[in-house]
């Protein structure tokens, strides 16, 4: 085997795109027929944009919402009420100007995901922790989730 040699000055970003997709091919599996949890993150991020927030996040807080709520409660009737919990789960992280990463330190992260074993001891990585030190950022954000709630209404009442 080849070694590499690394220079000091080197960022590796680290990227969670093949267990992203483990977790919603599992979800898929596992869902009953007629699953609304795909259609609720795509309401939720048809919505971003020209807020400050991305669909990372949106998918991020969706994720952690479909390890907590059951799969029987992501149906067709279910699907204001979902939408309503990712806002809310949206506003109170605002809120506490903290967002878990879904994969790091997470003990909810099913044992079919392989993940090294530094992701699942990790301390949880904020996403939301320039928010923490950037009064500005935290401002923009309240004001941009306030826009948020005006648009999915707007989704929801006008389709």
């Amino acid at each position: 085997a080849t070694e590499a040699v690394i220079s000091p000055s080197t960022t590796w970003r680290v990227s969670s795109a093949v267990a992203d997709s483990k977790i919603f091919r599992g979800i898929a599996a596992m869902a009953p027929r007629g699953s609304y949890h795909l259609k609720c993150l795509h309401a939720c991020t048809s919505i971003l944009a020209g807020t400050s927030f991305s669909t990372h996040i949106m998918k991020t807080i969706v994720m952690h919402l479909l390890t907590t709520i059951p799969l029987s409660h992501w149906r067709d009737r279910d699907f204001v009420p979902r939408l309503q919990d990712i806002m809310e789960y949206l506003r109170s992280s605002l809120k506490e100007k903290r967002l878990n990463h879904f994969f790091t330190g997470n003990e909810n992260v099913p044992e079919e995901i392989n993940l090294p074993v530094s992701f699942r001891r990790a301390e949880p990585c904020n996403l939301f922790h320039q928010l923490a030190h950037d009064p500005a950022a935290h401002a923009q954000a309240l004001q941009d989730f306030e826009e948020l709630q005006d648009r999915l209404g707007r989704l929801l009442f006008y389709g």
